[in-house]
């Protein structure tokens, strides 16, 4: 199992959220199957290796705005099957403004990173990584940026798991979907999975 996080950073990651997002998270997924543990852990998988030394640096809003990871289809060695296959495709379909904004939001986390800019946009937002092929059904979240917002993040990714679960029945596989199938969906809820329980241990 390759875990992007110790058990020691999970904790300290896991206690930042349920500091400042805890009682917002069992509110929003009461009468639903999924837990707080659950949430946390999956922002553990997602974003937690980069977002849990942001969350050292900047207020916990601040931080979050900073979730915009995944350059898969512009980085060197990746390839990316789902729309926007690339920036150009990206530019191409909704125009330089909102393209250069992107880009723009991009490099400050960049810049957070040790990274230099780059003229790429990628396609993960927020702390649970709302992928940018939703655009096409959601503009708004990312035109406004709502991926700051932590609210924003967690009813998406309360709607996303909720439509796998109703095609599944079984909340594991619910999560699996999340990421998608195959090999790559079997390794992301093993993760998930040890996540829960580093996370169970964070009061």
């Amino acid at each position: 199992m390759d875990l992007p996080m110790t058990r020691d950073q999970s904790h300290q990651f896991a206690q930042w959220i349920k500091s400042n997002y805890g009682p917002q998270i069992n509110d929003v997924l009461a009468g639903s199957p999924f837990t707080l543990d659950i949430a946390c852990a999956i922002a553990c998988q997602e974003t937690g290796i980069y977002l849990r030394p942001f969350t050292k640096m900047l207020p916990a809003d601040e931080a979050l705005a900073r979730c915009v990871f995944d350059a898969s289809g512009d980085a060197d060695g990746t390839s990316r099957g789902a729309f926007p296959q690339n920036t150009a495709v990206f530019r191409t379909a909704y125009g330089d403004d909102l393209t250069n904004l992107l880009i723009a939001e991009a490099n400050q986390t960049r810049a957070l990173r040790g990274l230099g800019a780059a003229q790429w946009v990628y396609k993960g937002y927020g702390v649970f990584q709302y992928d940018l092929q939703n655009i096409k059904t959601d503009e708004v979240f990312f035109r406004e940026k709502r991926w700051g917002r932590f609210d924003e993040c967690l009813t998406r990714l309360l709607a996303l798991l909720m439509r796998k679960y109703a095609a599944t029945n079984d909340v594991m596989l619910a999560i699996r979907a999340y990421n998608g199938s195959g090999q790559r969906a079997d390794n992301y809820l093993a993760n998930v999975k040890q996540f829960i329980a580093f996370c169970s241990e964070v009061s």
